[in-house]
């Protein structure tokens, strides 16, 4: 008998919630959750479509390691009909981007940051240098090493560029993806149906207040923080959980699902916990586990590895252990939300996927700020940086309570500096 997806739909099952599905679900999770872990039994595992596109903003070498991980698992891994759509949607312009700009900025910060910084201090010190020959000599021959270092870089930036065409045409990802499970388990009439439950979800909310709201007992439901993210077409998560679901259902299996996806909040929460009532609404739809797991934890546990990302992208995931690191990450999050909307509104091309801090750049390209500005953002955004990476933590707990109050001062005015952009514009 075919699966009715209201019947085991979030929305329907978060109001059937009681003490027994409570304990039940919870003890199941808990009971199965090292098997799932540690991948015995053969456990499905559903992949994020930022699982999938990180691997085309991460070196050569970290590409080795997961697609070695992703081949092994092949036969386990599902993509689901909406990851499908998301990963042809922006794969291309990952691949692009990496290209052109992270290894142009590899170049280009070379220059800026070692070539004309030698430069630099010799021409302010050109006086004193007469006094300190030996100095000179040696800066010279620095200099003139960093002129030839820059020459062999720009060389071989352009050899790796030379494989464009090879990395978006003869894919090794691709080749191992087509042997996955490619789930297209939902109808149209299932769509529809979540499209309008999703609808009546989301009245409730106050998107104004939204980080607020996704940290309330029961509030959060697959793709609240994309009211935001995405205000024109905020379903993608909700019809990604429910392909999830009804594939759990049909199998009768527990099942993974790894995401980078843990900023919003709306899949984990900001401990990078699951949320105990999707434990409770899949348990009740399905009689099984889905383990909502950090991908950042689950591939450093496993590959002892950390695939960060190369391309500047939105905020994928955080570890903050104190309120204030946490208030600092989402406030940020706040920051470049008002960022995208401006430059939405100005049109700039591709808003949505630009590195934040290359729409920064744009506006200073545009005069719509100065220099001043941009530099207190990008050390704003070093901070962010920072406190969004769980193997920095001795680096974070350098900086003393006082210091991150006088950074989030900073973030503060920088918010109501944007605001202000936005109403000029």
């Amino acid at each position: 008998m075919e699966i009715q997806i209201k019947e085991i739909s979030f929305g329907n099952k978060i109001k059937e919630l009681t003490v027994t599905s409570y304990v039940d679900s919870l003890a199941k999770y808990r009971a199965d959750l090292n098997n799932a872990l540690d991948l015995k039994e053969k456990i499905p595992i559903f992949l994020d479509t930022n699982i999938l596109l990180r691997y085309y903003s991460i070196s050569f070498k970290s590409r080795k390691a997961l697609l070695s991980f992703l081949t092994k698992h092949k036969k386990q891994i599902i993509i689901t009909s909406q990851v499908q759509k998301e990963f042809i949607k922006n794969r291309e312009d990952i691949i692009e981007r990496y290209f052109e700009d992270t290894l142009a900025k590899l170049k280009d910060n070379f220059k800026d940051d070692i070539i004309n910084k030698i430069k630099s201090y010799t021409d302010n010190n050109k006086i004193l240098l007469d006094d300190f020959t030996f100095l000179e000599e040696k800066l010279s021959k620095i200099s003139m090493e960093a002129d030839n270092t820059y020459i062999q870089l720009a060389k071989e930036v352009e050899k790796i560029k030379e494989k464009l065409p090879q990395t978006k045409y003869e894919d090794e990802l691709l080749s191992v993806i087509k042997e996955m499970t490619l789930l297209n388990n939902l109808t149209e009439e299932d769509i529809k149906f979540l499209h309008s439950e999703f609808d009546t979800l989301r009245k409730n909310i106050d998107v104004s207040k939204i980080k607020s709201e996704i940290g309330k007992p029961q509030r959060s439901f697959p793709g609240l923080g994309d009211l935001i993210e995405k205000p024109d077409n905020p379903y993608g998560d909700y019809i990604l959980y429910h392909e999830m679901i009804k594939y759990i259902k049909t199998e009768n299996k527990n099942a993974i699902f790894l995401t980078y996806d843990t900023t919003k909040g709306d899949w984990l929460k900001v401990n990078k916990e699951p949320h105990s009532h999707y434990i409770q609404s899949a348990f009740l739809a399905t009689n099984q586990s889905l383990f909502f797991l950090d991908a950042e934890r689950f591939f450093s546990t496993h590959l002892k590895l950390h695939f960060e990302s190369l391309v500047l992208l939105p905020i994928d995931y955080y570890s903050p252990k104190l309120e204030y690191e946490k208030d600092f990450i989402l406030d940020f999050i706040g920051l470049e939300r008002i960022i995208r909307t401006i430059a939405e509104y100005v049109d700039i091309e591709k808003y949505e996927y630009k590195p934040v801090v290359s729409i920064i750049r744009d506006f200073l390209d545009r005069n719509y700020i100065d220099k001043k500005t941009r530099d207190e953002f990008l050390v704003l955004n070093k901070i962010k940086n920072l406190l969004t990476h769980a193997h920095d933590r001795t680096n974070i707990e350098s900086i003393n309570k006082e210091e991150f109050f006088l950074w989030n001062e900073k973030l503060q005015i920088m918010i109501a500096t944007m605001n202000k952009l936005y109403t000029i514009l």
